[in-house]
């Protein structure tokens, strides 16, 4: 008797435990269905009939909440940002190139990397790593030796402050106007600083983090003057993608230290004044579907490649149309190919695998204002 009774306990939790996880599947789909720019981790746990985990979609925690009331399930869901006195509002990153983390270890996947200025909302800290939601939604561990914190009050006023942008691939901030060999932090494109002046061929430019340096006037420009002089006709971004030829391919890399495929695109754009989502499966939800011909005469300069597998339609690699059937994209390093079966730079493979043509409308990218990111 004791043991049909056991037997009938065990099926009866597992059929609950079945029923929360569904109901807790369907939430995810409607309020998280992408994990890179939502977090969800929730579960169903028999043991103390709870519904527990942690997100940071207050909808979501709305719905599950009223789960819990409905189903008699204690709630010990955490709504991120988490509540913590001593874990500020925000974050700007303070070195050239951040590193963007799956998970707040150093040996986890790099995702993406963070350029010196940009701003990001804390979410939560564990030990010495915080994870941060960018100014595009996308979240990731960063290590918080790299960022600055900033309470409201604090990245306001940073905020208002005139800020210059590095405008070469590579460089150095010095630590005065006269030794040449003492760099106090090094630079890549796209960084931005806080301007203070310029004297004797330098500006001198105020990290993140409060600490001063000197850099080649002109090696930097006024943000907001540099938005201005940004191209953003087809011609144009492809001169800019041209820039960047030679660069290695890094998984999860967006800079001129490196770059994956999508990295590349993201930073061609930048260089005109543009932000581009992360990913490539993200990037392709833009812009309007380019038809394809045998010889891609419908297709113009700058237009988006998008490859992968045929049977899924899933997208995994990137490229910006050059023009004459030439593309460039990012292949163990950035490079042109080719669809030309005549040309040394014939690419069959990715031939193969082309999946669509997208033509992306600049006007919803640009970047304003003199921090160029924004919540």
């Amino acid at each position: 008797m004791k043991r049909l009774f056991l037997i009938s306990f065990i099926f009866l939790s597992y059929c609950t435990s079945a029923q929360y996880d569904e109901d807790i599947e369907k939430n995810r789909k409607i309020y998280a269905p992408d994990k890179r720019t939502v977090v969800f981790e929730i579960s169903y746990n028999a043991g103390y009939n709870s519904i527990r985990g942690k997100t940071n979609s207050l909808e979501a925690k709305k719905a599950l909440s009223e789960l819990c009331l409905k189903r008699n399930v204690i709630d010990s869901i955490q709504f991120l940002p988490a509540k913590n006195n001593n874990l500020k509002k925000y974050g700007i990153v303070h070195v050239s190139v951040a590193n963007l983390r799956t998970k707040p270890e150093e040996s986890a996947e790099l995702a993406s990397q963070i350029l010196m200025g940009m701003p990001l909302r804390i979410l939560e800290k564990n030990r010495g790593w915080y994870r941060v939601q960018c100014p595009d939604d996308y979240i990731g561990w960063i290590d918080g030796s790299t960022m600055t914190q900033f309470s409201e009050n604090e990245y306001a006023i940073y905020q208002s402050a005139q800020k210059a942008i590095f405008t070469k691939p590579f460089g150095f901030a010095l630590n005065d106007t006269s030794s040449l060999i003492r760099p106090v932090r090094d630079l890549s494109f796209g960084n931005l600083l806080t301007f203070k002046k310029i004297e004797k061929g330098f500006a001198e430019v105020i990290f993140p983090d409060g600490k001063t340096g000197f850099i080649p006037a002109n090696e930097i420009q006024n943000s907001e003057d540099w938005l201005k002089t940004r191209k953003t006709d087809n011609e144009s971004l492809v001169n800019y993608a041209y820039q960047m030829i030679g660069i290695p391919y890094l998984w999860g890399g967006t800079s001129f230290k490196g770059a994956d495929c999508s990295g590349f695109t993201r930073m061609t754009f930048l260089a005109a004044g543009m932000l581009l989502p992360r990913d490539a499966s993200q990037q392709a939800l833009l812009g309007e579907t380019v038809s394809i011909d045998y010889e891609f005469t419908k297709l113009s300069k700058g237009d988006v490649l998008f490859f992968g597998n045929l049977q899924t339609s899933k997208v995994t690699h990137v490229a910006i149309w050059a023009g004459d059937k030439s593309f460039i994209h990012s292949s163990g390093m950035i490079q042109v190919n080719s669809f030309d079966i005549n040309s040394p730079n014939y690419d069959e493979y990715n031939l193969k695998r082309l999946l669509f043509v997208k033509r992306i409308d600049h006007k919803q990218l640009y970047l304003s204002g003199k921090n160029f990111y924004k919540f």
